[in-house]
């Protein structure tokens, strides 16, 4: 079943929680990523790889290598529409028609170790513990206080917010110096030290940083003071010309416009520039320290004499995150005012609850189009960086397209492990992405998908199609109407600003055509405009997903 385990890597998988395209210093960035910046230089980092617009979703298909419809996370928990819930491939899980990459290496004796963010599933069967892993230190829903109160960002979501030690409950245990970042490399650490053989493993270390709130321990709180004073568009120039010195996108290319949804840094008064640049210092704050909790695993390794063995996948889950505390429902603007304690002062501490918002998320994702929530390429195009082991690979790749869903078959080619093609007498969905060692390992020049391959796309009713030079775009509410396609060439319009669709209609038919061919084979169900969690109330929502924890 697998080769030599003399032979196999380790490998640590590293996913940051709506960090934007450019954020990192790899990446064009301002933020000091020192140890990502290392990782990029010995390794390769990508321009082309895609992911889910929403971060359940993603996780879905790395853990699975499958489409997200076919994995259950047609869409992420609570946000199904009433004909959508509980249907197959929506069950708001991840669900047991697919392996994943913990339970397929372990069965072929590697360790595996989790700590971080879950997202995936809260009862005993869906929790990582029954997924294939060994240990596991997971914080389990989609978001909450980094500090050791874990308040969740609404009543919605403290349904879901909870942490799990292996196979039970620990919310309640979290010490007074908790922070989610160093919290979670403690406990990676931990499990690499506690390692007493020579057997490899799967690392799965998932930051919550920087998804809001943001917050950040006492020291980090005035890192970055002063350096967004300039505001938007100072950041996405100084950016852009990075990119084009390491590049990631061509010397001509303009800054992106933006969306026009937001009002500009000259439109904000004295008041509210301040606090935005006190925002974007403190998500800055979050990704430095995040870098360098991971730089102290990838010390651990070399401590351990193992780093030269282990090859490292690093990816955000989806882009950078434009809502507000408001988003989040039930809150609405006047309860985050009286719960939360969002004074200038107060911000990154505990008890505040801030987000970067719809300006600052474009530029993060800058050149990029939109962001998170949206199939544009600020939703779905995120920083991939793969170093480690076997991989010779190096420099900027700029003529690939990839998929989240290709970092499981990767690891099993590495690995040498064969994936099953039925569990229990049922047939297992193929996998929807595809590897990378050969490209990685340069046993060959063929890029990974050619002109005539196609990538779909589709969460909350965005849908994307991604072939060549070519992208089909379908915005539904609230960024676009829902009522037609646009066309965009990306090698010529990397920004998406030129809708070709009335010049090329032939072109449109043929990608609309894979977009129905995807539709019908992953089982996607076109939302009925209903709420199933306000149709059924929260309680009666989660039930069935709690059991009897």
């Amino acid at each position: 079943m697998t080769s030599s385990s003399a032979t196999r890597p380790n490998f640590l998988v590293v996913v940051v929680d709506d960090m934007g395209y450019s954020d990192c210093q790899p990446f064009g960035g301002e933020i000091s990523t020192p140890n990502l910046q290392r990782l990029a230089e010995s390794g390769a980092r990508f321009r082309g790889f895609h992911t889910s617009s929403l971060c359940a979703p993603t996780r879905a298909m790395l853990l699975s290598g499958c489409d997200n419809h076919q994995a259950g996370l047609g869409v992420m928990q609570p946000l199904h529409a009433g004909n959508q819930y509980m249907q197959p491939g929506y069950e708001g899980f991840l669900n047991h028609s697919v392996p994943t990459m913990a339970e397929l290496l372990r069965d072929a004796g590697y360790h595996t170790y989790l700590a971080g963010k879950w997202h995936v599933g809260i009862t005993d069967d869906t929790r990582p513990a029954a997924r294939g892993f060994d240990r596991s230190f997971a914080f389990l829903g989609g978001g909450a206080s980094h500090f050791n109160d874990a308040r969740p960002l609404s009543s919605y979501e403290g349904k879901q917010t909870m942490y799990a030690e292996d196979d039970r409950f620990c919310t309640d245990e979290l010490h007074d110096d908790f922070y989610t970042s160093t919290a979670f490399v403690d406990q990676m650490i931990g499990y690499l030290r506690d390692q007493d053989d020579d057997q490899p493993f799967l690392a799965y270390l998932a930051f919550t940083a920087p998804h809001d709130p943001l917050q950040v321990p006492e020291a980090d709180l005035d890192r970055y003071a002063g350096r967004y004073d300039g505001g938007y568009e100072a950041i996405k120039r100084e950016r852009m010309e990075r990119m084009k010195q390491i590049g990631l996108i061509a010397s001509d290319l303009e800054v992106n416009p933006g969306s026009g949804l937001f009002p500009t840094w000259e439109e904000l008064s004295e008041d509210a520039r301040r606090s935005e640049a006190r925002k974007m210092e403190i998500y800055a704050a979050m990704i430095d320290r995040m870098d360098h909790e991971l730089g102290r695993v990838l010390d651990e390794l070399d401590r351990l004499g193992k780093r030269e063995d282990t090859v490292v996948f690093f990816l955000s889950d989806n882009g950078a995150n434009p809502k507000q505390p408001e988003f989040y429902p039930p809150n609405t603007i006047e309860t985050i005012e009286a719960e939360f304690d969002n004074t200038l002062e107060n911000m990154g501490r505990i008890g505040s609850f801030v987000s970067i918002g719809g300006a600052w998320a474009e530029v993060a994702d800058t050149p990029l189009s939109y962001f998170k929530t949206t199939t544009y390429e600020g939703g779905t195009q995120t920083p991939l960086i793969v170093a480690g082991g076997p991989v010779t690979r190096e420099g900027v790749v700029t003529d690939e397209l990839l998929h989240v869903a290709d970092i499981l078959p990767t690891m099993l080619d590495m690995a040498g492990v064969r994936r099953p093609t039925e569990i229990d007498g049922k047939s297992v969905p193929p996998l929807y992405g595809r590897s990378l060692a050969p490209m990685l390992t340069e046993q060959t020049l063929q890029p990974v998908r050619t002109g005539m391959d196609a990538l779909c796309f589709e969460m909350l009713e965005c849908r994307s199609v991604l072939c060549g030079d070519w992208k089909l775009l379908w915005m539904a509410p609230p960024y676009g109407k829902g009522d037609r396609w646009k066309l965009f060439n990306l090698a010529e319009d990397p920004r998406e600003l030129v809708d070709l669709a009335d010049w090329y209609p032939k072109k449109v038919a043929q990608l609309e055509g894979q977009w129905q061919a995807y539709a019908e084979y992953v089982g996607y169900i076109e939302s009925d405009g209903t709420s199933a969690a306000t149709e059924l109330g929260i309680d009666r929502f989660f039930e069935f997903r709690l059991g009897d924890d």
